[in-house]
């Protein structure tokens, strides 16, 4: 596989991990009301991150997106270098909340820049 199926491999598993670490149930919340004689009614119910953090996990999920869709559209090694590297801070840094979610991009991220590059035409030289 070449480098540029690598970086649109690595933008799509960003994009997946952004919309699953933003909307899968990953917690857990419980309610509890007392009712009449003292008897408690308890309701147990499963949560994802944009419904405990609202809109703003939505800031924090795109980031990653950002960076990968950078690696995809500019063509300067020393950007897309750049870009992979501040994914794998990124992956690092929220290891304990949605950094694991983007270690798949970040890894593909690292292959498209291992990948040779696509064989350019040379043009042909001027006869004259």
């Amino acid at each position: 596989m070449n480098a540029k199926r690598f970086s649109i491999a690595a933008l799509a598993a960003a994009v997946l991990a952004a919309l699953v670490a933003a909307f899968l149930p990953s917690g857990q919340e419980m309610s509890a009301t007392g009712g009449p004689g003292l008897v408690t009614v308890t309701h147990n119910y499963s949560v994802s991150l944009f419904q405990v953090d609202g809109a703003r996990v939505l800031v924090v999920v795109s980031v990653p997106v950002v960076l990968a869709l950078t690696a995809v559209m500019v063509r300067n090694r020393a950007v897309k270098v750049a870009a992979t590297v501040l994914l794998w801070i990124g992956c690092v840094l929220g290891m304990l909340s949605v950094g694991l979610f983007f270690v798949p991009a970040a890894v593909l991220m690292t292959f498209a820049l291992r990948s040779p590059a696509p064989a350019q035409a040379i043009p042909p030289m001027p006869v004259g």
